[in-house]
């Protein structure tokens, strides 16, 4: 679920904001979406593991769940952890490492 690989936005992530049915919203997550590219690639190049990757997956489901069930306050609570703990995350972090140390 959400789906894998740097081809554009996972399904699930796009479903979730186009839901809002908010314009302004929508055009700028697909203009971030777009300009974001190289952390979900070096995202990709992560070493495998139960974390973050598990992690995201069971939210992204928790997620999914709580929206279906109309849960708004527990839904958003949810993003914003997830957010500041995904898969996205960890590969910024990774990437200022990189370029802090010079290695590209």
């Amino acid at each position: 679920m959400g789906g894998r690989g740097t081809d554009g936005p996972p399904r699930l992530h796009q479903a979730v904001y186009r839901a809002s049915h908010n314009d302004v919203l929508i055009r700028l997550l697909d203009d971030l979406w777009d300009k974001s590219d190289r952390y979900r690639r070096l995202g990709l190049e992560l070493p495998p593991g139960d974390e973050p990757r598990t992690r995201d997956l069971r939210e992204h489901h928790q997620l999914v769940s709580l929206i279906v069930d109309g849960r708004a306050a527990e839904a958003a609570q949810l993003m914003r952890g997830h957010i500041t703990h995904s898969l996205t995350a960890t590969a910024i972090s990774a990437l200022e490492d990189r370029e802090a140390t010079g290695v590209t």
